[in-house]
């Protein structure tokens, strides 16, 4: 289940940055520390026990170099707890006709052989498929090419169209992809590198459908707690204008790679981070601010630490009906959906950051009115190891029902360190790391307050030694408010982390027991703290405060339906079926406003 479009959410790009512009206020983005001065490694590619590469090393990239990273040339196959289940390994069996066969000379059989329009794909895919016969109709992808131009569809479906390129790189599966590829499963601390070869062809079988054990979302299913990685979700079910442009952004995806193969690396890199701080003790104060009403994070964060507002399950709705920052941000940089091939979901303490994904499409709109617009050309250089310089880390935020219960300290807790295991560095060596670069992390359909979000997303990156950079979504309001707040808790009176806490924890007290949820009585947080100029009137926390555990999300216990919001599907199978009471209700209220790009 998905929740309907709310008129409350804005349904436009956020406005580009202009040149000389005066939107912004506080540090100048060109004194942010970037990650092209802080952050690149030294020395060739070289696995390690918590770093598998996927291909031959040690490896330098060389930008002179017409060939992808060189894989190992026999297929070792792992079918295990531990590795991705892949399709063309000799245990895929499946029946058919009361026969066992293997999955991936089935998969072979049909992709070698002509497909010849939208309807004969659906049949071959269901081929090997066959248990989804009542349940995957493709009629979005069917649809897609109904309204497409007669000549389009001819190209796309042609010998020589980007299917039959798609359906022969998919086949190259074994021979591209031979070294088995682990799961990053939750409490690990694990990377792994792929080249963007590697992550096409990838991708390529998760269009077509072949990937076994992904289908099935009943509790008791393997990969209950992964995201779905096959498209099913998204070339069936009711067609939309989103979905369609959805599929323009893939399909443009593998021009590009058909065009000319990209020849560098990406890694995905899942840290986990136990010893989190006492950020009752913590006595840090905030750092630096560039804060802008204009500009997004994916154009104008370059060389920062982007945030992708993201779901438990990595890439949310990317292959359903949600389109806000995460699943925007996955369609035109399309080398992120592989991540939710290995990646379980992310637990309270954990991040997961992706390092050299490259962004092949620019695009206008936002949510319903999302609309692929045209090729981009990423510039952005790449480090020694053949990476993209471009960070971007997914958190998740809390879900919230009720707008009070997000002051509590153990929500709050929660998000604290929750960013703070995004925001901090586990390597030594990095003296000065680049700057975060956000926005309205989970204010959108999770409900966040964009005042208490934008703060502790302040008091995370100060302890984790960043400055930050913080786009409001064309707000100006917003934009003042936070620049005024940073200024006063820097400037006129400084106060620690912990400090800040006590100031949390005494609005709650004094001023949400007071109010309701769509009208608030009295300031809002930001006011009152500006109001309490010597920390007088902060209230010390109470016992049941600092005893108190910080919220999380358990993917055993939590009903899927509370993480839809336009984000990760859960209709593949029968058995979970979800009452229209779990939807959110919310009334009309000034905190709720979807999360910024």
């Amino acid at each position: 289940m998905e929740l309907e479009n709310d008129p409350r959410d804005p349904h436009t790009k956020p406005s580009p940055k202009r040149e000389g512009s005066q939107a912004w206020r506080g540090t100048p983005m060109h004194i942010l520390n970037k990650l092209a001065d802080t952050g690149a490694p030294h020395g060739p590619l070289k696995p390690t026990e918590t770093h598998k590469v996927m291909f031959q090393t040690p490896f330098t990239y060389d930008p002179n170099s017409t060939k992808p990273p060189k894989v190992f040339p026999n297929f070792l196959d792992k079918w295990d707890q531990y590795h991705v289940r892949m399709p063309c390994s000799n245990m895929n069996e499946y029946p058919v006709n009361n026969k066992i066969l293997k999955r991936w000379d089935l998969i072979q059989r049909v992709l070698i052989a002509e497909i010849e329009s939208p309807q004969d794909f659906a049949e071959k895919v269901l081929e090997y498929n066959n248990q989804y016969y009542e349940k995957w109709d493709f009629k979005t992808f069917i649809s897609f090419f109904d309204v497409a131009s007669k000549e389009e569809k001819q190209h796309f479906f042609s010998s020589e169209g980007i299917l039959r390129k798609m359906a022969n790189l998919a086949l190259q599966l074994p021979h591209l992809c031979p070294t088995p590829i682990p799961l990053l499963k939750r409490g690990t601390n694990m990377s792994v590198t792929l080249s963007q070869q590697q992550i096409g062809c990838l991708l390529a079988n998760a269009f077509f459908c072949t990937f076994p054990r992904r289908n099935s979302r009943k509790r008791s299913s393997e990969f209950f707690n992964y995201p779905t990685i096959n498209f099913n979700t998204l070339l069936c079910g009711p067609p939309s204008v989103v979905r369609f442009e959805k599929l323009r952004c893939i399909f443009h995806y593998f021009r590009r790679v058909f065009k000319k193969m990209p020849l560098g690396t990406v890694t995905f890199t899942r840290q986990c981070i136990k010893d989190l701080p006492i950020w009752f003790d913590e006595k840090t104060t905030l750092r630096g601010l560039h804060v802008s009403s204009e500009g997004t994070i994916e154009d104008d964060g370059k060389g920062l630490l982007q945030v992708d507002f993201a779901n438990m399950f990595l890439g949310g709705g990317v292959l359903g009906n949600g389109c806000v920052q995460e699943e925007i941000r996955f369609l035109i940089c399309p080398e992120m959906m592989v991540s939710r091939l290995f990646t379980e979901c992310l637990d309270k303490n954990e991040c997961l950051i992706m390092t050299g994904c490259e962004r092949f499409s620019d695009y206008t709109g936002y949510s319903s009115t999302f609309e692929w617009k045209e090729d981009y050309i990423d510039v952005t250089p790449r480090d020694i190891w053949g990476r993209i310089q471009c960070e971007v880390v997914a958190i998740d935020a809390l879900v919230i029902y009720d707008h009070k219960s997000q002051f509590k300290m153990g929500s709050v807790m929660r998000e604290l360190n929750k960013a703070y295991c995004g925001f901090a560095s586990v390597d030594p060596n990095i003296k000065k790391l680049p700057a975060v670069c956000t926005g309205n992390w989970g204010c959108g359909a999770f409900g966040g307050d964009k005042q208490l979000k934008a703060l502790i997303q302040l008091m995370a990156a100060a302890k984790a030694g960043r400055d930050l950079c913080y786009f409001t979504f064309d707000d100006v309001k917003l934009r003042d408010d936070i620049y005024e707040l940073h200024k006063y808790l820097t400037s006129d009176n400084p106060l620690s982390i912990n400090q800040l806490l006590k100031v949390i924890n005494s609005y709650r007290a004094k001023i949400l027991q007071k109010s309701s949820w769509t009208k608030r009585t009295g300031p809002g947080l930001y006011e009152y703290i500006l109001g309490s100029p010597d920390g007088a009137d902060i209230d010390q926390l109470q016992d049941e405060d600092l005893a108190s555990q910080p919220e999380s999300h358990n993917a055993q216990s939590i009903d899927p339906a509370s993480l839809e919001f336009g984000s990760e599907e859960y209709n593949d199978d029968d058995d979970i079926v979800v009452s229209e009471e779990k939807k959110l209700k919310r009334d009309d209220s000034i905190d709720y406003k979807a999360n910024t790009p």
